[in-house]
């Protein structure tokens, strides 16, 4: 088990959970494959899936074909199952263990966390890796812990900004060096804990801003409601209204993604108990919703690590959190309702007026 340093207010912590199938993690898989006695590891993607890189001395074998090799793993040694993020490494450990291999774990995070954490000569599997048109590009911020992102279609040369911070120097340089034409720049909420960065961006750009139709922001921008689409080229950016960690929440879609704001974040929520959020509605936004998405579907929320209590993961899927986030495995709505109202620390200091402002500009 995992847990965040004891100093935060609200730490992440894995809950146990029956059924659960095993993980490793990836710098204690790197250290087994180093040692006398390396496991076997199987890469359960498909062979298109496998060309941009693949971890050490592994094996293929896809998912929909496991039952047809059975007869070929060894039942005394442990065995290491991997994938993108890790939905369908944890699918193939179940099958196995079901099937009288218990010495099976899944590799937490998959090869993309294996590449970051563990070794990065191993190349990341890529966003766009499936048919080269769409390109993804994240913006961790440490000073802050959060996250933007920027989507481009290739063939168009169009690209949309998600929820940019304050210094526009990143993005631009993103823009120049890709030849992006900026179609949009989007909000998912009203953000509290930093300054957001949607003006200096559009005073640069000329780009519209988008919020939800349910923003007080008296700035100019264009409202988004439910299904909606924001165009980029031969993509779009399909809209979720998402209430819950604030009234004017969005979560927004492109294909298998989601990029989900604080609504879900990895290993937690973000929180209802400040301004005008409401865990009623979060309930229903998650539910209703973002659970209702397949497992497979990659998940970018907001923010990350240490400042927010959350591990230092920058993605992570559906499935993975359906099984592992804290918030969602609460076991009943009632106690769903208590965990995001009871035992949080005092509102920041600075959140009233950091609100004001993003709202001003």
């Amino acid at each position: 088990m995992r847990t965040a340093p004891t100093d935060l207010p609200h730490p992440y912590i894995r809950p146990e959970r029956a059924g659960a199938v095993p993980l490793i993690g990836p710098a204690e898989l790197k250290a087994l494959l180093e040692g006398p006695e390396p496991p076997v590891v199987i890469d359960v993607r498909a062979p298109a899936e496998r060309l941009l890189g693949h971890l050490p001395r592994d094996r293929s074998i896809p998912l929909a074909e496991l039952p047809r090799h059975l007869d070929e793993l060894p039942r005394d040694r442990p065995l290491v199952t991997y994938d993108q993020f890790g939905s369908d490494a944890r699918r193939a450990v179940d099958y196995l263990r079901g099937r009288g291999f218990f010495l099976t774990a899944a590799l937490e995070g998959g090869i993309d966390d294996y590449a970051r954490i563990a070794d990065p000569e191993i190349a990341r599997y890529g966003a766009d890796a499936r048919d080269g048109t769409l390109w993804l590009r994240q913006f961790p911020r440490a000073d802050t812990g959060c996250l933007a992102y920027l989507l481009g279609d290739r063939s168009a040369g169009k690209a949309v900004v998600i929820d940019p911070g304050r210094d526009p120097e990143p993005y631009l340089a993103a823009l120049s060096e890709g030849g992006w034409d900026l179609v949009a720049i989007v909000e998912t909420h009203t953000h509290a804990d930093h300054l957001a960065g949607h003006s200096p961006l559009h005073a640069k750009t000329d780009a519209p801003i988008f919020l939800s139709r349910s923003s007080p922001a008296l700035y100019p921008h264009r409202a988004l409601a439910e299904a909606d689409a924001i165009p980029f080229g031969s993509e779009e950016v399909a809209v979720l209204e998402t209430p819950g960690h604030t009234k004017d929440h969005l979560t927004l879609r492109v294909r298998d993604k989601i990029f989900s704001g604080d609504t879900l974040l990895i290993g937690a929520c973000g929180r209802t108990d400040l301004g005008d959020g409401n865990p009623e509605l979060l309930y229903e936004s998650l539910t209703e919703k973002l659970l209702r998405l397949p497992d497979t579907t990659e998940v970018y929320p907001a923010h990350f690590g240490r400042r927010h209590a959350l591990v230092e993961r920058y993605c992570s899927t559906v499935g993975f959190e359906r099984a592992t986030n804290e918030a969602l495995n609460q076991g009943s709505r009632a106690a769903f309702l208590a965990y995001m109202t009871e035992g949080w620390p005092p509102k920041p200091a600075e959140f009233d007026r950091i609100v004001a402002e993003n709202l001003r500009a």
